[in-house]
């Protein structure tokens, strides 16, 4: 989406709303900073007390996240906060089947010995768990969209990623926008008065008349038959949505890579275009979150499941951009079972869950590269590579090759071409304010002087945003910076773990790429892994996050302007800057030898 759809999203309609939204937000960012503070220097006391803090603080900004329940469409609140039981009887279902015996209540006990008899098989309790888990969560689903009362569609998104999946070969990654509209002459005729469309070649507006010069080869791509299907879809989205169609068609097409239609192609065949076939995609990845925090619960405890939960929720604008789409967190969903895993230390499942998501999203790769170079200080000490490290690389491949495979048989090895060709024009594309990117801070410090870097995460200008600033200009320098960062962000790996070091590779992501805003909830598994460590410096960057977004939220709620990507991006600059000289200190102090007492 634009910015500008960014801020509307935002802000809502209620000016009060947005504003009492932000300052809500603000205060439960505090109050997590105070309960981990408390957290740090209480040791084992009140540990009840501080559990029960931890999933309040949790569930309120995920509440909070969702809009207060609100989701879209006139969801009720009390439908909303239906949920709450449910979740909690999932919990305790997925911890009665894979806990622990030690953490284990006599009633859990219970149930699993009672599982195991009625299904004959160890295994009877985990499946059990999971048919009761999903029949809970599928009939809350199921029966709001019978009653009106649950229809979470996101027209927009939808649009793009439920039509890009049920026609990705033939529409591929650059012409759905010209596709509809040739589609729409023959049918229902709702874009008539658009006059320009966005060419996903190069991300610029252009007249809808240039736009169709080449509509005899876009309409070549379908056969007739697919040609009747894709009008039939359009005619049937149209119909069923009356949204602003002009402003979607001038949006940035499908940014998924054909790894995730292989998934999501199917579910387009199996749910058809229409209010409730449409809702039941749209709730797809609100059920692969749950499932998510339910496993990292399990996994990671109470406290550490709850931090990450909470700085998951925290981005903002996630949920305005990308729930009731299709298949959004995917990505996410897999990068965090392979966390999940890694702390199981199965390394071979973990590798397939990676191998899934950086073959579905380009930028999951850096978590693995993150791991990689913690394995390679490893590597330095021992002069060893760890079987646990082959395994991992081998689900990996397997589980990527397998999906760049199987999806070049389904669409042809030219959707990968296209694929590579969309990820490099967004790479080039110009500033706008849903972005966090070193690239951004990088070309405003190097095109100011002096006097303007005083302004700091406020400039009166973002230099990117200026049509004589291209960073191919600065491209060597960029580089450079690029790779002093990694330089400082392996400095932060030094003393990680492979589970924790996988958690930072949002770090690299930043300093690589540039990634929209409504990606990075991913820093809630960043925030895990800073939650697992002991030392000083990852409980300050944990610090760091909270207060990165107060002041998000500060500047928003004060209506500053639209750099407020900027802001963010220039703070985790700073803070990797920080939190790496940090790092180095601590770690030299606790590296030295300690003076003998007499």
């Amino acid at each position: 989406m634009s910015h500008t759809v960014g801020r509307r999203a935002a802000q809502g309609n209620d000016a009060v709303n947005y504003f009492i939204s932000g300052i809500i937000k603000l205060a439960l960012l505090e109050g997590s900073i105070g309960l981990l503070l408390l957290d740090r220097v209480l040791g084992d006391r009140y540990l009840t007390a501080r559990r029960r803090a931890f999933g309040l603080f949790a569930g309120a900004m995920v509440f909070a996240w969702a809009n207060y329940g609100a989701l879209r469409h006139g969801v009720s609140i009390p439908y909303a906060l239906l949920l709450l039981p449910i979740i909690l009887a999932c919990a305790w279902l997925v911890q009665a089947a894979f806990g622990a015996p030690e953490e284990l209540s006599e009633r859990m006990k219970g149930f699993r010995k009672q599982a195991g008899g009625f299904l004959k098989g160890p295994r009877g309790a985990k499946v059990m768990a999971v048919a009761l888990s999903s029949a809970l969560v599928l009939g809350w689903v199921g029966w709001g969209i019978n009653v009106k009362a649950n229809v979470l569609v996101h027209p927009w998104e939808q649009f793009h990623f439920y039509l890009g999946a049920a026609h990705q070969k033939q529409l591929g990654y650059f012409n759905i926008y010209k596709a509809a509209i040739l589609a729409d002459r023959e049918t229902v005729n709702v874009l008539g008065g658009i006059q320009k469309t966005r060419e996903l070649t190069t991300f610029e507006e252009i007249p809808v008349s240039v736009a169709l010069a080449d509509e005899q080869a876009v309409r070549a791509r379908f056969t007739d038959e697919e040609w009747a299907a894709f009008k039939a879809d359009w005619a049937a989205m149209a119909n069923a949505w009356r949204i602003d169609w002009s402003r979607v068609m001038n949006d940035h097409g499908n940014s998924n890579s054909p790894a995730w239609s292989i998934v999501a192609h199917p579910l387009t065949k199996v749910f058809p275009v229409g209010t409730s076939g449409q809702a039941w995609l749209g709730w797809l990845d609100m059920i692969l979150m749950i499932v998510l925090w339910l496993f990292a619960w399990q996994c990671f405890g109470h406290r550490v499941a709850a931090i990450g939960l909470f700085m998951w929720a925290a981005e903002p604008l996630v949920f305005d951009y990308l729930s009731g789409s299709l298949l959004r967190w995917d990505w996410l969903f897999a990068l965090g079972m392979a966390a999940c895993f890694l702390k199981k230390e199965r390394y071979g499942v973990a590798g397939a869950f990676f191998g899934y998501a950086v073959a579905t999203k380009l930028f999951p790769l850096f978590f693995g590269v993150a791991m990689a170079i913690a394995a390679f200080f490893e590597w330095r000490k021992t002069r060893k590579i760890r079987p646990e490290h082959l395994r991992f690389l081998k689900g990996a491949v397997i589980a990527g090759g397998l999906a760049v495979v199987v999806s070049a048989a389904l669409f042809g090895f030219n959707t990968w071409v296209e694929y590579a060709q969309r990820i490099q024009v967004a790479q080039v594309e110009k500033y706008y304010s849903i972005q966090y990117s070193l690239k951004t801070v990088y070309l405003q410090f190097i095109t100011s002087g002096p006097s303007e870097w005083i302004q700091g995460i406020f400039p009166s200008e973002i230099k990117q945003a200026r049509p004589d600033v291209d960073i191919k200009d600065y491209g060597f320098g960029y580089w450079v910076a690029r790779l002093l960062f990694t330089a400082l962000i392996a400095i932060l790996l030094r003393r990680a773990n492979d589970l924790e070091a996988f958690l930072l590779g949002p770090l690299l992501v930043f300093t690589w790429l540039t990634v929209n805003m409504y990606y990075w909830n991913m820093l809630g598994l960043t925030a895990m892994g800073l939650a697992l460590r002991k030392e000083r410096p990852p409980f300050a960057m944990l610090i760091g996050l909270h207060f990165i977004f107060m002041v998000f939220y500060l500047y928003q709620h004060l209506n500053r302007g639209a750099s407020e990507g900027y802001a963010v991006a220039w703070m985790i600059a700073v803070g990797i800057i920080a939190a790496a000289w940090y790092e180095w200190r601590d770690a030299k102090k606790a590296a030295a030898p300690q003076p003998v007492k007499a």
